[in-house]
């Protein structure tokens, strides 16, 4: 806030000015020792509240006062005076005075008055912000339909209107920056200019920010609005500058779509216009392909391969997240067609809505990537439901492994659970993994033995019972072929390495 202190005796100023500098770390306040030169400041500055002597040469506290209400009557102001009289009294309270003070003032009565008036000032700015943050509300849903003065003056000034978005359309979100007033915001940012901060949605906000000059705007404002929330968490921003004639419903239509057709998928974005093109994905397609073939042989160990290679192309290409999403889908829609081709018969897909509903959620290309995985696993498996020979069960076997591998379990189990002979399965995952099942049971159990030592578990008998080995020696045994050394070197070597 910004005080106003109005004072023409020398040392009752001075004294002033001691008592109110524990307000200063907060608020800014000016100093004045006649009231002609407060009144002329007062356009220039603003202040919220004036403190000021009645008797002073020139202009007297009262027509200091007569003279502020008259620019704005939302100024709050306290009178000083010697005289405690009704006449005073009387003409303040006329005058919207909200305190009066009787010199010398004493500290605790000032303190007093002062806190209950800065109190009552951010209330009222709280309940103007609140009226004008519904009032603007409802000017960006719809047109202004019946006539209201303030509004449609609200509406005719030129404005820039920024849109926020944090991560990702339904991607969760956290941060103190997220819910900063205006005030804290402008402060933050380092914007002077007139700002209203409206929050959408919990990943949404519209910045309104009063201007005319674009190359000022672009080059400082919305430039040190993207490297302030870029610091914070991924953001994307879009602009519009709307005009006297311009609706703020329409602008702001405008500003969503620009952000919605351009922003991109992994990395913050700012969009400085409407003219960027679709980028070629050709290179794309290719990497389909060879997925397609590696579904049609069962050679799903590969695959992952091959969606590595594809999030690498997507980023090095830095698409757009509409032209990427569209990419996705159409990819989905071109396997699934293929390889219905390859069958003669339908692959059956459940929730696949839900499934690519899913990206808006996404902020990272390790999202994605597990996204993809997931999607052509599934894909793969309804392939093989059609009559294809089980080379896909593969990847279910890994995954009964890493779920059920510190229960005692067996190749033939899973074969007997799947109806498929042992010794085909067991050719087929030598095949695509390059051990033998028991060999990756093994691999496997001492990986998680490795990360239970690794996360503070002391005892290698609970350890080896943790991950399937219920003998102390055999599990001791294991561990050394499998790491070259034994549990309790292992353990000696990660304190070592602490």
């Amino acid at each position: 806030m910004i005080f106003f202190i109005v004072e023409d005796e020398y040392w009752a100023l001075l004294e002033l000015k001691t008592l109110l500098k524990k307000y200063q770390n907060e608020h800014t306040i000016y100093f004045y020792d006649n009231g002609e030169d407060a009144c002329e400041e007062v356009p220039i500055y603003k202040p919220d509240l004036i403190v000021t002597d009645i008797t002073m040469p020139g202009m007297d506290g009262l027509k200091l006062v007569q003279k502020v209400k008259g620019m704005d009557p939302k100024i709050k102001c306290i009178l000083l005076t010697v005289h405690d009289t009704f006449d005073y009294a009387k003409k303040g309270i006329q005058l919207g005075v909200v305190d009066y003070l009787l010199k010398p003032i004493k500290k605790e009565a000032l303190y007093k008055v002062m806190d209950h008036t800065i109190d009552d000032i951010k209330k009222n700015k709280q309940d103007m912000a609140e009226k004008e943050v519904w009032a603007i509300n409802h000017l960006l849903l719809q047109p202004l339909r019946k006539s209201n003065h303030d509004l449609e003056t609200f509406e005719r000034q030129p404005l820039f209107l920024v849109y926020l978005l944090f991560g990702n359309w339904n991607a969760p979100v956290s941060g103190d920056h997220l819910n900063m007033d205006v005030t804290e915001f402008k402060r933050e940012v380092g914007i002077s200019l007139e700002t209203w901060l409206l929050p959408l949605d919990q990943q949404r906000k519209l910045v309104l920010i009063a201007g005319e000059n674009d190359q000022y705007f672009i080059d400082f404002v919305l430039s040190s609005l993207f490297r302030y929330f870029k610091g914070k968490e991924q953001v994307h921003i879009s602009y519009i500058k709307k005009n006297e004639d311009h609706r703020l419903s329409e602008a702001y239509h405008q500003v969503h779509q620009l952000l919605d057709k351009y922003k991109r998928f992994g990395e913050s974005s700012i969009i400085i216009n409407d003219q960027e093109n679709q980028k070629d994905i050709s290179m794309f397609w290719t990497t389909v392909r060879v997925i397609e073939r590696q579904i049609q042989q069962g050679e799903l160990a590969s695959i992952n391969l091959q969606i590595k290679i594809l999030i690498k192309q997507i980023k090095e290409r830095r698409i757009s997240q509409r032209q990427l999403f569209r990419f996705l889908s159409d990819m989905y829609y071109a396997l699934i067609y293929k390889l219905q081709q390859t069958t003669n018969s339908i692959i059956q897909m459940n929730g696949i809505e839900e499934t690519f509903a899913k990206l808006d959620c996404f902020v990272t290309f390790e999202e994605l990537e597990d996204w993809m995985g997931e999607l052509i696993t599934r894909i793969a498996e309804a392939f093989s439901s059609g009559g294809i020979a089980p080379k896909h069960l593969i990847p279910k076997v890994r995954d009964w492994i890493e779920k059920s591998f510190a229960d005692n379990i067996t190749f033939q189990q899973f074969a007997d659970e799947h109806h498929v002979s042992v010794s085909y399965l067991s050719r087929e995952f030598k095949q695509q993994t390059k051990m033998t099942f028991s060999e990756y049971l093994m691999n496997y159990r001492i990986r998680k033995a490795q990360e239970l030592f690794e996360n503070g578990v002391e005892r290698t008998v609970d350890v080896g019972s943790l991950v399937g080995y219920h003998d102390p020696k055999h599990f001791r045994m294991v561990f050394k072929r499998i790491t070259g050394m034994t549990p309790r070197e292992y353990k000696k070597r990660i304190k070592t390495n602490l």
